[in-house]
């Protein structure tokens, strides 16, 4: 591999790690205020998409206008499935969980193949084949506009959780839901809030990746692995630790499929994630909190 290749992989690796960030914080965020792993949650990004999907076939919107509309219905879900699901199983055991959410995953993939089929589906767009060349270094621009949007999506969430009274609460929250209680924060309400708009995040995940990606009933299988890969990489529950876990899981997938077979790269990934797992079992930065 030349050296020009390798920087190629690195900056698209990281471009895409960024948009994994994003995918894998809506996960880290849900773990760190109410210590549930959501192994249904690729689904439900595989639900926003294939709603991009029919949004630019109905109506002809551009993904990043469908967001707009995808948001709201994605929180809303969000919602009726933490009512539903979510809220009875917080008090069970993590095995009771899985279990349940792995069904809803099920549920969904079969969901998808009976309406749309086992089909690639991908959205066109003005500016699918536009790039930008820096130092002869190509960068797509759909790929570096999701890149954007998914950090600052990210910074905006950040920003959040730091300096609004809400976001006291939900770090209140997942320090000690307890002693939050006793302080008056109302907890059930604000694990509904996190965990509907965690799925309303996937919206804006969605948008970004139907630019430049394809979406098939098992997308959802894939991106949900790929979360609880980052999540449990950066420390669980740790916001920081799932960013540049992220960034370091879409370097490494870029630059094992360039230097070895494409097909080879998710074993890149997981003798990587093994090696972190041994060396730092508490994650990147040793933390478990959203604080």
């Amino acid at each position: 591999m030349t050296l020009e290749l390798a920087l190629q992989a690195a900056v698209s690796g990281l471009l895409l790690g960024g948009i994994y960030a994003l995918i894998a914080l809506a996960l880290a965020l849900v773990f760190g205020v109410m210590r549930v792993l959501n192994f249904a949650h690729g689904d439900l990004l595989l639900i926003a998409m294939y709603g991009t999907v029919l949004l630019d076939k109905m109506l002809g919107l551009h993904p990043y206008a469908a967001i707009v509309l995808l948001a709201p219905l994605m929180g809303a879900l969000g919602w009726a499935m933490f009512v539903v699901f979510i809220r009875p199983l917080l008090a069970s055991s993590v095995l009771m969980q899985a279990q349940l959410t792995i069904g809803i995953s099920f549920m969904i993939q079969s969901a998808a193949l009976m309406i749309f089929g086992a089909d690639l589906m991908i959205v066109h767009t003005a500016f699918e084949n536009s790039t930008w060349s820096v130092g002869g270094i190509v960068i797509g621009v759909p790929l570096l506009a999701a890149f954007a949007v998914s950090v600052c999506t990210c910074a905006f969430v950040g920003w959040f959780l730091a300096r609004t009274e809400t976001g006291c609460r939900i770090r209140a929250t997942a320090q000690d839901p307890v002693m939050a209680q006793l302080c008056g924060v109302a907890v059930p309400r604000v694990q509904k809030l996190v965990f509907a708009a965690s799925i309303a995040v996937l919206a804006i995940a969605a948008g970004s990746l139907m630019t430049f990606f394809h979406v098939t009933p098992h997308t959802g299988v894939q991106f949900s692995i790929l979360s609880l890969l980052i999540v449990v990489l950066g420390g669980l529950g740790d916001l920081k630790g799932t960013f540049i876990g992220a960034l370091l899981i879409g370097l490494a997938e870029s630059l094992a499929g360039a230097a070895f077979d494409s097909a080879l790269a998710p074993a890149v990934i997981y003798i990587l994630f093994g090696l972190a797992l041994l060396f730092r079992p508490r994650g990147l930065f040793g933390r478990g909190s959203i604080a």
